[in-house]
């Protein structure tokens, strides 16, 4: 019996060893908790991309925003565009900003001042405001605590009007941070970026505010309706067009006649031209070699 008994428990072991060392692992859970962490991490950077780019502007959408910069006491030229437009959100040297962005990463968040300063060429940090390098503007620059307005130092700030059909009250928001991160909140909105003396708090709305309406419809329909599904190709296409006066009329108010050509009697032409020898002739852009000490002689415009 003892015999019988131990083969037996030998013959158990065995089957219970065999059996051990033919099972497959279980690698399902594994698997599963695998692709549920690679899933979370998707959703989580999809989202964030979402809150960057969704919302308005969205993709085809057509806004407007007037804007100006202001130096101490006075207006300067309004920035001509660069040579390309990658991202739709550019000027056409009319003291607006026209946003109707190609690519996602232009619109709804991302839709900000520092894109539009980029297309143009203008520097503008919490500390500092440089203009581009080409005439009029000769990039010059305004530093905070440096540069001086008459006797008083400067320093930049911001102000922006959610409606620049009425910027006679006061601003909506004004801020002297993370001004290049300032995002478009909505359609036919005004910005003025100031460069003013420490202690001065009053900001004047763009001159170009006013007339916003007028200049916006010479581009084309105002309420353009998004259209996400559209390839930036296609935006491109829906926003190139642009209007030649027949011959013989004035362009539109705002823009320079063609090369060549002089504006009829009575009009100026929009770009800025530089005075005769031994006039006095005042420009909108601070005088050069002012880098140190921008000029204080003029008052500022009605309403500032």
């Amino acid at each position: 019996m003892g015999k019988a008994s131990s083969a037996k428990k030998v013959a158990r072991a065995a089957r219970a060893g065999g059996k051990t060392s033919g099972q497959r692992r279980n690698v399902g859970f594994p698997a599963a908790i695998v692709a549920i962490v690679i899933l979370g991490v998707g959703l989580i950077a999809f989202a964030r991309q979402d809150q960057a780019t969704g919302g308005s502007p969205a993709l085809g959408e057509h806004w407007h925003a007037a804007y100006g910069i202001y130096v101490c006491d006075r207006w300067v030229a309004n920035m001509p565009d660069g040579v390309d437009d990658p991202l739709g959100i550019h000027t056409h040297e009319d003291g607006l900003i026209h946003i109707h962005p190609f690519l996602a990463g232009a619109a709804g968040k991302s839709a900000t001042l520092g894109k539009f300063f980029d297309q143009v060429g203008v520097k503008v940090s919490d500390s500092s405001i440089t203009l581009p390098p080409d005439a009029p503007f000769e990039e010059r620059t305004y530093k905070n605590g440096e540069t001086k307005c008459g006797d008083e130092k400067g320093r930049v700030v911001m102000a922006y009007w959610k409606d620049a059909q009425d910027t006679s009250g006061k601003p909506t928001d004004v801020r002297s941070s993370d001004i290049s991160g300032e995002h478009f909140d909505n359609d036919l909105g005004a910005f003025t970026i100031a460069f003013l003396p420490e202690g001065v708090d009053t900001i004047p709305a763009p001159p170009s505010a006013a007339t916003i309406i007028e200049n916006a419809t010479k581009d084309g329909p105002v309420d353009t309706e998004a259209n996400e599904d559209a390839d930036s190709g296609e935006l491109e296409d829906q926003f190139s067009e642009t209007t030649v006066p027949p011959e013989g009329e004035a362009p539109p108010e705002g823009e320079a006649p063609p090369e060549g050509e002089v504006p009829p009697e009575g009009e100026v032409p929009a770009e800025t031209t530089t005075p005769a020898d031994g006039e006095g002739t005042e420009t909108t852009a601070p005088a050069e070699g002012s880098e140190t000490t921008a000029p204080a002689e003029t008052t500022a415009p009605a309403g500032g």
